[in-house]
């Protein structure tokens, strides 16, 4: 039971099982698109925690992918008549082309120098959506329709529970990289990487993989914002998407196997239940996040391993009673 907790499989299955019970407990389509929203910024920041929290390479660039993703799988629907089963697998090649061709550059970068050059190809990215207007719609976006096939198109439900699935793939694949090799590569260049490349790490090589692996979570993520949404627009790209993954990554835990799903739960509930506090919402918002930072650095899922770990952890054996004659004996 504690291998289990430790390598994340029983938690993914406690978490996989109450998101399916979840739309049976809610009352309204605007709650199903919530929860539904919870799943595509988990998908997100699960790229994000990866990329920065397990490798150390601070990028602003996700939100880029993010849209890229949503609008590659929408332009080829709405341009060139693609159904959306084909669209979806080559928007998400193309990110990841995209990731790469940018990322071979830009990776010799460190630091703010990174997170700069990454921010500026996002605001490029901003920048041609609103004004290529014959292309992208501009500020009007693009229409996503409903997946059908045949007769059948999918419901809400069916989108959440696909989401949900999805975001359970995805998480798998998470917790097996860092329980990996490659996990431990990427510690490695987090923490030095010239002492990394010392011991025989291809740094070069493990930053763009997840690199690119980092922007295929984004595009999914954004696909599935698209679908939720209904449509694509530049809001995709812009600022506010970078804040709120940097808001997960506190509130949920920076490098730990849950941060992203339990940071999402918080990030896009938490103003819906501060609404009811009108022009104080944005006070205590930033207050609470001031005390994670202080009192909580691991975030929600730190504390939620920490606790685990000892709820599992094995008790010793007892020692067996050592028999009065055996010790007289041996006295002898």
């Amino acid at each position: 039971m504690r291998s289990m907790f430790r390598n994340g499989n029983l938690a993914i299955v406690l978490i996989v099982v109450a998101a399916l019970i979840l739309p049976a407990l809610l009352s309204s389509g605007y709650q199903l698109r919530m929860v539904s929203i919870i799943w595509v910024f988990a998908l997100l920041a699960m790229g994000f925690n990866l990329l920065y929290g397990i490798t150390g390479q601070i990028s602003m660039a996700q939100q880029a992918f993010f849209a890229i993703g949503a609008y590659g799988f929408a332009m080829l629907q709405a341009r060139l008549g693609w159904s959306p089963f084909a669209a979806l697998p080559v928007a998400v090649l193309i990110v990841a082309g995209v990731a790469a061709v940018i990322g071979l550059p830009l990776l010799r970068l460190r630091t703010h120098y990174l997170a700069m050059a990454t921010l500026a190809f996002s605001l490029m990215m901003v920048g041609l959506t609103n004004r290529w207007v014959e292309f992208t719609g501009g500020s009007a976006g693009i229409q996503i329709p409903t997946i059908r096939m045949g007769d059948w198109s999918m419901s809400r439900a069916g989108l959440y529970y696909t989401l949900v699935i999805v975001a359970a793939v995805g998480l798998v694949i998470h917790n097996f990289i860092i329980s990996g090799h490659l996990g431990r590569a990427m510690q490695a260049v987090r923490d030095d990487e010239t002492g990394a490349e010392s011991l025989g790490v291809n740094v070069t090589a493990v930053k763009l993989r997840v690199f690119v692996l980092a922007a295929v979570y984004a595009a999914v993520g954004g696909i599935g914002f698209g679908l939720v949404s209904r449509q694509v627009n530049p809001s995709f790209g812009e600022f506010p998407i970078i804040v709120s993954l940097l808001t997960i990554a506190v509130v949920g835990g920076l490098g730990t196997r849950f941060g992203p799903v339990m940071g999402a739960i918080v990030v896009v509930l938490a103003p819906q239940a501060l609404a009811r506090f009108g022009e104080l919402e944005t006070l205590i918002y930033g207050l609470c996040l001031g005390v994670f930072l202080i009192f909580l650095p691991n975030g929600l899922s730190g504390v939620m391993e920490r606790w685990g770990t000892r709820l599992f952890r094995s008790r010793p054996p007892a020692r067996r009673p050592v028999a009065k004659n055996v010790v007289e004996g041996g006295a002898r």
